[in-house]
């Protein structure tokens, strides 16, 4: 009974695969290495997301504006095309027979 290790391509863990029983037998998750950042250099990188995230909502908030204006305008046309043209009765299919 000969047991082998791969790699998991996903998680990259460590697996012992049993030969005869074509089964995993045991797995090692990866060690993730520790942080060694200091408390200020986490406290800049926070006030950065922070500010990315305050940007990234402003333009989200302006370009909702921008389409909301468009859309606006683009009803106000077509509500006046509608007024403008003929009012027809619409055709059905059981009409065409």
């Amino acid at each position: 009974m000969a047991r082998f290790t791969v790699t998991c391509p996903h998680c990259h863990a460590q697996l012992e695969i049993d030969d005869a029983t074509q089964v995993v037998a045991s797995s090692r998750p990866v060690e993730k290495p520790k942080s060694s950042a200091s408390l200020e250099d986490r406290l800049e990188a926070l006030t950065r997301e922070r500010e990315s995230a305050r940007d990234k909502m402003a333009e989200a908030f302006r370009a909702e504006q921008a389409g909301s204006e468009l859309r606006e305008e683009k009803f106000k046309k077509l509500l006046q095309e509608a007024k403008n043209s003929p009012v027809e009765k619409p055709v059905r299919d059981i009409d065409l027979d």
